[in-house]
């Protein structure tokens, strides 16, 4: 602590030291007070050089695309539990997400989960008029919505052919993380056509961009776009490792060509005539093993997963499953992680009877037959 002291205290001696020789050097003697003064102020009026500015291929992407994202506010309302009297029985809730033009006389694409269940729409453009929008169409598997706002000459994205991108490709995030305005985020392409990524318990994305440009709470329905100021995707999820879903560079978007698809069936009929598929569902939240719990219930490093919780409503609370189980194998298969889990689950279909064998710290091993259920309706982040 006192090597620390005294290093600090020898660097600003030695700074000032130098500032000063340097001060007498140039002025010949030592400047007073009012001198140096005088001499601050002068140099602090003087006006500003021109800025240098190379204009770089993401300052002229940045201004092609930004002025057709928009903001987008959202008011619904929730059915509440209370049961007082003179309670109300429904609750005001509102949200924030973005959303992107794509034709210049209305027609904005943005997240399913942004605008679900409002019962009000708002869109504000970036020279900040504002409209209120109404909803066309929704396409809950994609997780994309379709609104109009209107309104004419609008500025519009140009989508990218998203099947041509290739990974390490700049990508540019455009939106408003947790409610502080308009931000643009820069990154690359990390991976194309992610499939089977399961976001949560109850969300699981197909096909996705996967980029490490930092997207949060609040860029949902933004633009990913390219180097070019094309779009590319619309952003729609994260991984995060911690509860307040902040970006940890692991952010995922629809990519432009299944957008141009999903929303020219939309803007056509209504909705879009993609076959939902029902996904067959545990209901379980699941983590790896710790290496107490390996020794505790004396099984092989490496084997099993931890239930860390269990959604209410779900296959796994009919069935009996508990939290802190260790799932060690389901239907036959031997589960080593988390990727058992899901891979072992999506070859089996909705209303199927698996056999799931777990380890309990008070109960030993045990043999829960399971009925697995339909994964419920897509649910996204704010």
């Amino acid at each position: 602590m006192v090597k620390r002291i005294v290093g600090v205290g020898l660097v600003f001696v030695i700074g000032v030291g130098v500032g000063w020789t340097l001060l007498r050097i140039q002025s010949g003697r030592p400047a007073g007070t009012k001198e140096a003064q005088t001499h601050a102020i002068q140099v602090l009026s003087q006006t500003p050089p021109t800025l240098v500015n190379d204009r770089n291929e993401i300052v002229t992407a940045v201004k092609k695309i930004e002025p057709a994202v928009v903001n987008i506010d959202t008011v619904g309302t929730v059915q509440t539990d209370s049961t007082l009297p003179f309670a109300p029985r429904e609750g005001e809730v509102r949200g924030k997400g973005y959303g992107v033009i794509v034709t210049s006389d209305g027609y904005i694409v943005t997240n399913n989960h942004v605008i679900e269940g409002a019962s009000k729409v708002r869109v504000t453009l970036t020279d900040n008029r504002w409209f209120y929008a109404k909803l066309v169409g929704t396409d809950p598997q994609t997780d994309l919505a379709v609104v109009r706002v209107e309104a004419t000459n609008l500025p519009t994205a140009q989508l990218a052919d998203s099947d041509s991108l290739q990974v390490g490709e700049w990508s540019i995030a455009i939106g408003n993380p947790l409610g502080i305005g308009s931000s643009v985020s820069l990154g690359i392409v990390s991976a194309v056509n992610r499939r089977n990524l399961q976001i949560d318990e109850t969300r699981i994305i197909d096909g996705a961009i996967q980029t490490d440009a930092a997207v949060n709470r609040g860029n949902s329905g933004g633009a990913l776009a390219n180097a070019s100021g094309q779009l590319i995707g619309i952003n729609t999820a994260i991984l995060s490792s911690g509860p307040g879903g902040g970006s940890i560079g692991l952010g995922f978007a629809i990519p432009s060509n299944t957008v141009r698809r999903i929303i020219r069936e939309i803007i056509a009929t209504g909705k879009s005539t993609t076959v939902t598929v029902e996904k067959a569902w545990l209901g379980i939240q699941f983590d790896a093993v710790p290496e107490n719990v390996f020794t505790e219930l004396g099984i092989e490093a490496g084997r099993g997963v931890l239930v860390k919780s269990i959604i209410p409503g779900s296959p796994a609370v009919a069935a009996g499953l508990q939290k802190d189980d260790v799932i060690t194998m389901i239907g036959g298969n031997l589960i080593g992680d988390q990727a058992d889990v899901r891979q072992v689950v999506s070859l089996h279909k909705v209303g199927e009877k698996i056999p799931v064998k777990v380890l309990r710290q008070l109960g030993g091993e045990k043999e829960i037959i399971v009925t697995l259920g339909a994964r419920p309706a897509t649910l996204g982040f704010r």
